[in-house]
């Protein structure tokens, strides 16, 4: 759907009308996951890697939401709360092999093999911290969100879903569905996402 902006115009009398932007509301995400073999002490051999997914992401509406107040926060109510910062990656394997389709309105995954911060134990695979960069200068402003699951952990699992939570650990800023990946020991799954701006 598109989004407007609302243009107010002074003539023979005042008057507004919306104009459209573009197709797709900003911003926009990407999410990439890939696959490195580990070597003896688990870090991944990145020249031997190789992608098993690169797509579009949806950020859900709570995501937007986040955004949108940040632009109007405190230092202080940032701080306090966490929510306006990514935090952590979850992945899960509920989806059905990536047949069931992202909503606005989402608030988690499906089905989450990993263990949100505050609870409850799935898996005992932690959500792993997310690290940040911002890659060169392009026509968008990116911020590029990376994180992994290690060599040793969720083998067999066919990983189907993907999200980005807030550092408050219950905003779910972004979702993506895939077909199933299934996770290997032996391997390190990482998952990087751009957000474009």
């Amino acid at each position: 759907m598109a989004s407007f902006i609302l243009r107010s115009l002074t003539s023979s009398r005042r008057k507004s009308e919306l104009l459209p932007l573009r197709d797709k509301p900003t911003p926009q995400g990407i999410l990439g996951i890939y696959e490195f073999p580990a070597d003896d002490d688990g870090s991944p051999i990145y020249e031997k890697g190789r992608p098993l997914e690169i797509g579009n992401n949806l950020i859900v509406n709570a995501g937007r939401a986040a955004l949108a107040s940040l632009q109007r926060a405190t230092v202080a109510s940032i701080t306090a709360t966490g929510v306006f910062d990514l935090g952590y990656l979850a992945v899960g394997s509920g989806s059905s092999g990536g047949t069931t389709t992202p909503l606005p309105t989402d608030t988690g995954l499906a089905s989450e093999d990993t263990d949100p911060v505050g609870g409850p134990v799935v898996s005992g695979v932690p959500r792993p911290l997310l690290s940040v960069s911002t890659p060169a200068p392009t026509p968008f402003t990116v911020n590029l969100w990376t994180a992994q699951i290690a060599s040793t952990q969720l083998n067999g699992v066919d990983i189907d879903e993907a999200g980005l939570f807030c550092l408050d650990d219950s905003t779910l800023f972004s979702y993506r569905t895939f077909a199933a990946q299934t996770k290997s020991s032996g391997f390190v799954m990482e998952f990087r996402w751009s957000i474009l701006f």
